[in-house]
């Protein structure tokens, strides 16, 4: 069984679908079986950005039981598998945010990890995207705004018995930004990853690729690339992969 992790945040343009992608692409790039899904239903980004802005089939006809789940998936040139939302604002109407859980669910059965995009806000949309995984990641950037309202997405996750992976830190700068110790005071929350402000970012968006693909050593792929191994090590099932293979030979020569 696979583990669902939802990138959500209170605030929009703070990073999140930009987290989604190469947080997800990072995972494959190390060779687990991943599946990208845009929940925002309102304002569908992840095919956008990786080149399937407009799509026949979509996650808003799989909620509105038009079609199956399988018959929404799409190949990325990467070889990530994504399940994009529909742009169409006819697409809305019969969209019931409630079958997502279920969906993923199924996807979990398949996959090793299910990267879930959410809305913005703390709407239907959103919740429906914290109902449906195992831990959130909470993106925020480094001022007071941004990290009260992300204040708000984990005190909503304590509520609904979600874990809280950690804090995604992103379009960080030099100067003028709250630090890193303060909003983990604030928020009583680890930052797992820091990812500076960067127009490699934009460029990525512009080739329908992510920057942890065109720029591999830059600093922003850098931190995802540490984003992605820090939940691979909580991973529970990996912990006792290592367990068998590592600390069994330690234990044995007396090295533990």
């Amino acid at each position: 069984m696979g583990k669902s992790i939802c990138v959500s945040g209170s605030k929009g343009g703070i990073g999140k679908t930009t987290t989604s992608i190469n947080l997800a692409l990072s995972l494959f790039n190390k060779k687990e079986n991943v599946v990208l899904l845009d929940a925002n239903f309102t304002s569908p980004n992840v095919g956008i950005y990786l080149g399937h802005p407009v799509t026949p089939n979509s996650i808003h006809e799989v909620l509105s039981n038009k079609i199956k789940l399988d018959e929404a998936m799409y190949l990325h040139k990467s070889g990530l598998k994504i399940i994009p939302g529909n742009i169409s604002l006819n697409s809305l109407q019969n969209v019931n945010p409630s079958r997502l859980k279920n969906h993923v669910s199924k996807l979990k059965k398949e996959y090793d990890w299910v990267i879930i995009d959410s809305a913005a806000g703390l709407g239907r949309e959103s919740l429906s995207a914290l109902e449906a995984c195992d831990e959130v990641l909470v993106v925020l950037n480094p001022e007071l705004p941004s990290v009260t309202d992300a204040l708000k997405t984990i005190r909503i996750a304590q509520e609904l018995n979600i874990g809280v992976a950690g804090v995604v830190l992103t379009r960080k700068r030099k100067k003028y930004d709250m630090t890193i110790k303060e909003i983990e005071s604030m928020l009583e929350s680890p930052v797992v990853a820091v990812i500076p402000e960067d127009d490699l970012i934009r460029k990525a968006q512009n080739k329908r690729d992510a920057v942890i693909n065109l720029f591999p050593r830059s600093k922003v792929s850098k931190g995802y690339n540490r984003l992605s191994s820090y939940l691979l090590s909580e991973s529970p099932g990996r912990n006792e992969k290592e367990f068998t293979w590592k600390d069994m030979v330690r234990t044995i020569l007396g090295l533990k």
